[in-house]
């Protein structure tokens, strides 16, 4: 439409470029939330091999980075092995997924303030557990306990579906996901492998 009639617009050519960029956003919009569903409706099935769980996080928390370069990271370990049993294609979804969210939590946030997302890796014993901790708004208090389920979102144009395929993820490789609010503001995820 733009390409075919932007020419042959001479009256209102303003808003007629506000409504293709409106089309252009939604239909973007659409394809998004139709790869999250055939995402999580076709789930490969997992396979396993030693990966790294530290070399997973930086590789993703690198990739985030560049995409917001507004926001602070910071990656801290504490393990002398990270080495775990899983699925590497399964495991960088996980995080990407985790990282978005934690991303967009800033989007209606001031300017000025320092954002930040910070990912903690320590060994308890034989659990290696990651923690995904923002300084953003938090989760809303009356959805938490059901952020996890399909198609339940709080965000405008979020599908539902990114927890729901964190969760599905953690139970594959045995594991556990946990979402809550942390005491001194923001959100929190803990991942235990």
């Amino acid at each position: 439409l733009r390409r075919k009639y932007g020419k042959q617009i001479s009256e209102d050519k303003q808003a007629y470029e506000k409504y293709i960029d409106t089309i252009s956003r939604h239909v973007g919009d659409i394809g998004k939330m139709v790869e999250e569903f055939v995402a999580f409706a076709r789930m490969p099935t997992p396979e396993f091999h030693h990966a790294d769980l530290e070399n997973i996080i930086r590789k993703v928390v690198f990739s985030e980075q560049v995409a917001h370069p507004k926001i602070h990271y910071e990656v801290t370990c504490d393990s002398p092995s990270t080495r775990i049993w899983a699925d590497e294609q399964q495991l960088n979804r996980l995080f990407i997924n985790l990282l978005k969210n934690a991303s967009e939590a800033f989007e209606n946030e001031p300017e000025d303030k320092k954002s930040e997302i910070k990912v903690t890796l320590a060994a308890e014993g034989k659990e290696l557990i990651a923690v995904i901790r923002d300084n953003g708004p938090g989760f809303p208090a009356d959805h938490l306990h059901r952020l996890m389920e399909p198609y339940v979102t709080t965000r405008e144009k979020g599908t539902g579906l990114g927890l729901a395929i964190a969760q599905q993820i953690m139970e594959e490789h045995n594991g556990e996901i946990r979402l809550e609010n942390h005491p001194k503001g923001g959100a929190q995820v803990t991942l235990i492998f």
